[in-house]
């Protein structure tokens, strides 16, 4: 009877969220007419569309994650993920075990980890735009010294761009297709490729648009800068292999000294835990060990 009852009111909880962010972003979406006109507006360059920009700071952090990750899911999409798994976390436990604590942890665990997701996506997905963007904008460069415009160098650059930037460019030039306002696209292209040199190049096309200008010799030293970027990295990780390679190595040396001897001796580990400064000095080497590799990672991390 517990089981049903706690089942029925994850359900409730769960259909009351859903409930609240479908109203919420119904009373957030622009009607059509607005909309029309906005876009109207857009393409006749009298007004320029503001960062959508939340102001709470968690909020706009989460956005840039999902922006930076790749992903296809929108915004609201993803949020209603987020709390999807929230909700499913907290229900799973509490109906299988009737276990509070394991379902606060399951409140915490199942989100941080669809974060985690995305952030690993992330970072991969911006060490290949790196690796490839110089080969990118020197495409772009042919393609503006060929006469070509902005739409026709975006589409002839989604056909042989690699990914991650053969699908950025795609939906860059199907906007641009549609009608969509450069800086809108251009905008949004630049919160989704947080490349240095991207963004420039991005600044750069709509001063392009309005003053003129030689777009391809900008292009053509953005992908050097680029390229000179990434082999600077490429040196410094080089160099600081062994550094790294030896932290890892005293981290997992340390568990796995710490599981052998809980196989073979785990009289040697109760005496030490059960004696009163035992545990002190654990949390206290952990403690240590911890701000080692943090202590050794924002050394290791150079801006160039």
């Amino acid at each position: 009877m517990s089981i049903l009852i706690a089942l029925l009111i994850s359900t409730a909880v769960a259909s009351l969220v859903l409930a609240v962010a479908l109203l919420i972003w119904d009373l957030r979406r622009p009607d059509e007419e607005a909309e029309r006109r906005l876009e109207a507006a857009l393409l006749a360059g009298v007004y320029r569309p503001p960062e959508k920009e939340p102001d709470n700071r968690i909020d706009r952090a989460f956005y840039r994650l999902i922006e930076r990750s790749g992903t296809s899911l929108e915004r609201p999409a993803a949020l209603a993920l987020v709390l999807g798994l929230a909700v499913v976390g907290c229900a799973v436990p509490l109906v299988l075990f009737e276990s509070l604590p394991a379902a606060a942890v399951g409140t915490v665990a199942a989100p941080a980890l669809a974060l985690l997701w995305w952030e690993i996506q992330g970072v991969r997905r911006y060490a290949k735009m790196q690796k490839n963007l110089p080969e990118t904008l020197e495409l772009v460069a042919d393609a503006v010294r060929a006469g070509e415009s902005l739409e026709q160098a975006t589409a002839m650059v989604a056909e042989q761009a690699p990914t991650p930037l053969k699908e950025e460019f795609g939906y860059c030039a199907s906007q641009l297709r549609l009608g969509h306002a450069p800086v809108a696209v251009l905008n949004r292209m630049a919160r989704r490729i947080p490349v240095p040199e991207f963004k420039i190049f991005s600044t750069a096309v709509l001063v392009h648009r309005q003053t003129g200008g030689d777009l391809a010799l900008l292009a053509q030293r953005l992908a050097n800068s680029a390229r000179d970027r990434g082999e600077f990295y490429g040196h410094v990780a080089a160099v600081t292999a062994g550094s790294r390679l030896s932290i890892v190595g005293l981290v997992v040396a340390t568990a796995a000294a710490l599981g052998l001897l809980a196989w073979l001796r785990p009289e040697y580990l109760e005496a030490f835990l059960s004696h009163p400064m035992g545990p002190g000095l654990l949390v206290i080497a952990g403690v240590l060990q911890a701000l080692g590799i943090l202590w050794v990672w924002r050394v290791l991390k150079v801006q160039f």
